[in-house]
C-alpha cells in the first residue's frame, strides 16, 4: 500500500513537472513571436541581406577653350589592387607575374603575399591595361577593386588652383576641397538578399537608390594665359635663385581671375609621391607677406580720397622721419628735398608715405589718433582684414593692427611693413583703383553646368565703393610715373600706358624679433591700359638670392605676361 502511494506522488510530480516544461516552451515562444517579432525579424535581415554603396559620379571641372569646353579635372577608372594570403597557392609564381605588370620589386610583392593577414593592399593605381593583364593570369588570391579616380589633363598648370582627390575620394586643397560636397555628388545604395553564406542572390525584394552625380563647374581662367604666367614666374624664380613666388591676373571690371600659378608646383596625377606637404598650398590665398612699398598706393588713396592732399601737395625730404623715439628712413637713405606727391610713389619715399598718414590727422609732423582711425577704416574698405571669399580651400585673412597700437606701428603700416596680405587681397585693392574705385569680388568660377549643358553664370559682385572716381583717376595717373620714369621702367611697353607699383619688403623672423638679413619678397602690382584697364596683374618673388630690388624680380616677369595680356583682351596701341 505505501509503495502504490510512492509511485503515484512520482507519476504526479512528473506530470507537474511536464506541464510546465510545456508551458515554459510555449510562453517562450509567444514572447518570441508576439513580444519579440520586430527585433528578430530585423535581426534576420540584416544576417539575410546586404547593402552596398554606388559611389556617385564626381563632377568635371572645366575651362573655356574658344566656343567650347576643355575638362581640367575629370574622373577615370582605375582599380585597387590587393591580395588574400590565404588564397595564394604560389607565393612565388604570383610575385613574378605581378613584378611583370608592376615592375616594382619581386620580393617586396612576394613579402605582402605571405603575411598573416586577410586582405593587403599593394597599389592603388592600376590602369584598365594593367588591370586586364593581370586578370588574364587567374592568380588566386589577388582581388582587383574598380574605383573612380580623378585625372588631371594639364598635370602641374592648374595643380595649385584645383588640388586633388585622394585616395579616399575627398578633394584635398584648391577648388577640389572648397566644393567637395558639391561636386562628390550623393552615393546611391543598394539592398541585395544573400544565402547563408553571404552571396548576393536574386529577389524581388532588391531596391536601389540611385546615386547623384555631383555639380560641373567651368572656371573663370584662361589656358593660354595660365601656360605664359607658369612660364613666366618659373624663369623668375630660377635667374633669381628664389625659392618660391606667385602670379595673378584678374579681369578689372568683374573680378574674374584669369590666371593664378605659384611656383614650386607639382603633378596634381602624381601626388603621392610630393614629399613636401607646403607645395600642394595655393600659396597666392594661403600665405602671408608684409608687402612692402606696393602698400603705399593704400595710404596714397587715403590721402587722395579724403582730400588731404593732392597729386602736387609737397613736404620736404630730408631722407628721414622721427615717430617717437623711433626714426624711419627712405630705402639706401636717399633724400630728395622737396617732393611732391606723385615724387613719393614715383621714388617709393618712406618718409612721404608718413607724411600722408600725419596729414590724415590734420596735424603736421604728428601722427594722431584720428589719422591713425581714418587710416584704418581705408584699409578695412580696400578688403584688408577679411578673406575675399574666393573658391579656394585655406584662404587666409590679412593681418591689421588696430589704430590702439603705437604711432611707429602705423608709420612702419603706410609703407607696407608691419601688416601682413596674402596676395590675392593686394591684387584686388589695387583693382579697385583700376577700376574708378569699386572693389570687385574676385571669383574663379565662371558658372555651374547644368544637366542640359548650359552654363548658370556667376554675376561680378562689386563689394563696395572705396575711393571715388576722381582720387582713383589722379592714384593712376601718379601709378604711371612708376613706369615711366620709376622702378618699373623693365615693363615700360611702346604704345601703351601702363601704372603699378613695386615693393620689396623684409621677411619678419619666426621668433617675432625684427626681420630676416638679406631676405626679402619683391613685387609688382599694376593694371593696363591705364586709361581704360582690363586687367590687375600681381607677380611675387620670394627669398631672391641675387642682389637688387623688385625692379630686377619681379618686374621682368609682369612685362612678359603683359605684352600676351594686350593680345589677349585685343587692346590696340593708344600712347606715342
Amino acid at each position: 500500500m505505501q509503495a502504490q502511494t510512492q509511485d503515484s506522488w512520482r507519476l504526479y510530480t512528473l506530470g507537474i513537472l511536464f506541464i510546465l516544461f510545456w508551458l515554459l516552451v510555449v510562453g517562450r515562444l509567444v514572447y518570441i513571436q508576439v513580444f519579440q517579432a520586430k527585433n528578430y525579424a530585423a535581426k534576420a535581415s540584416i544576417q539575410q541581406s546586404r547593402k552596398f554603396e554606388i559611389p556617385a559620379q564626381r563632377g568635371i571641372v572645366y575651362i573655356k577653350d574658344s566656343q567650347d569646353l576643355y575638362p581640367i579635372a575629370l574622373n577615370n577608372k582605375v582599380y585597387t589592387l590587393a591580395v588574400d594570403p590565404k588564397f595564394v597557392k604560389d607565393a612565388d609564381n604570383t610575385a613574378k607575374k605581378l613584378n611583370e605588370i608592376l615592375n616594382t620589386n619581386q620580393d617586396d610583392i612576394k613579402n605582402q603575399l605571405t603575411k598573416d593577414s586577410r586582405y593587403i593592399e599593394i597599389n592603388k593605381s592600376i590602369n584598365t591595361d594593367q588591370a586586364d593583364k593581370i586578370k588574364a593570369f587567374s592568380l588566386p588570391g589577388v582581388i582587383l577593386v574598380e574605383r573612380a579616380s580623378r585625372f588631371y589633363p594639364e598635370g602641374s598648370l592648374f595643380s595649385h588652383v584645383l588640388g586633388y582627390v585622394n585616395d579616399d575620394g575627398k578633394g584635398q586643397y584648391g577648388f577640389e576641397q572648397f566644393s567637395d560636397e558639391a561636386m562628390g555628388g550623393t552615393n546611391g545604395q543598394y539592398n541585395t538578399a544573400t544565402d547563408a553564406l553571404g552571396i548576393p542572390i536574386r529577389s524581388a525584394d532588391n531596391t536601389i537608390s540611385d546615386p547623384v552625380a555631383g555639380k560641373s563647374y567651368v572656371l573663370t581662367l584662361d589656358r593660354g594665359l595660365q601656360a605664359v604666367a607658369q612660364e613666366a614666374l618659373k624663369q623668375a624664380i630660377e635667374s633669381n635663385r628664389a625659392e618660391s613666388g606667385s602670379i595673378l591676373v584678374m579681369d578689372v571690371k568683374t573680378g574674374a581671375i584669369k590666371a593664378m600659378v605659384n611656383y614650386p608646383d607639382y603633378d596634381p596625377n602624381n601626388f603621392r609621391q610630393v614629399k613636401d606637404y607646403k607645395v600642394f598650398s595655393n600659396t597666392a590665398v594661403s600665405s602671408l607677406f608684409e608687402p612692402g612699398s606696393g602698400f603705399k598706393v593704400i595710404t596714397m588713396a587715403a590721402g587722395l580720397d579724403t582730400g588731404k592732399i593732392e597729386p602736387n601737395t609737397t613736404f620736404n625730404d630730408t631722407g628721414e622721419v622721427k615717430v617717437g623715439d623711433k626714426v624711419i628712413k627712405n630705402a639706401e637713405n636717399h633724400k630728395f628735398g622737396i617732393s611732391t606727391m606723385t615724387d613719393v610713389i614715383q621714388k617709393s619715399l618712406n618718409t612721404g608715405v608718413v607724411f600722408v598718414l600725419q596729414s590724415l590727422g590734420g596735424t603736421s609732423g604728428k601722427i594722431t589718433p584720428e589719422g591713425k582711425q581714418l587710416f584704418f577704416s581705408y584699409i578695412e574698405k580696400f578688403g584688408f582684414g577679411k578673406i575675399t571669399g574666393i573658391e579656394q580651400a585655406g584662404e587666409v585673412s590679412s593681418k591689421v593692427k588696430q589704430p590702439s597700437t603705437y604711432d611707429v606701428d602705423y608709420a612702419n603700416m603706410s609703407f607696407g611693413q608691419g601688416i601682413s596680405v596674402n596676395s590675392l587681397q593686394l591684387l584686388t585693392a589695387v583693382g579697385a583703383i583700376a577700376n574708378k574705385g569699386d572693389l570687385m569680388k574676385p571669383y574663379l568660377v565662371e558658372g555651374e553646368l547644368q544637366s542640359d549643358q548650359t552654363l548658370k553664370k556667376t554675376q561680378p559682385q562689386v563689394v563696395r565703393n572705396v575711393i571715388s572716381p576722381e582720387s582713383a583717376a589722379e592714384l593712376t595717373q601718379i601709378m604711371t610715373q612708376v613706369v615711366e620714369k620709376g622702378s618699373g621702367y623693365l615693363t615700360k611697353m611702346k604704345g601703351y600706358q601702363i601704372a603699378g607699383k613695386t615693393g620689396t619688403a623684409q621677411v619678419p623672423r619666426s621668433d617675432g624679433k625684427g626681420y630676416e638679413e638679406n631676405k626679402n619678397i619683391g613685387s609688382f602690382v599694376g593694371f593696363a591700359p591705364a586709361e581704360d584697364p582690363k586687367f590687375v596683374m600681381l607677380v611675387r618673388v620670394d627669398y631672391p638670392k641675387t642682389e637688387g630690388f623688385a625692379e630686377k624680380t619681379a618686374v621682368p616677369a609682369f612685362a612678359v605676361v603683359a605684352k600676351e595680356l594686350m593680345r589677349y583682351y585685343q587692346v590696340p596701341p593708344s600712347v606715342n
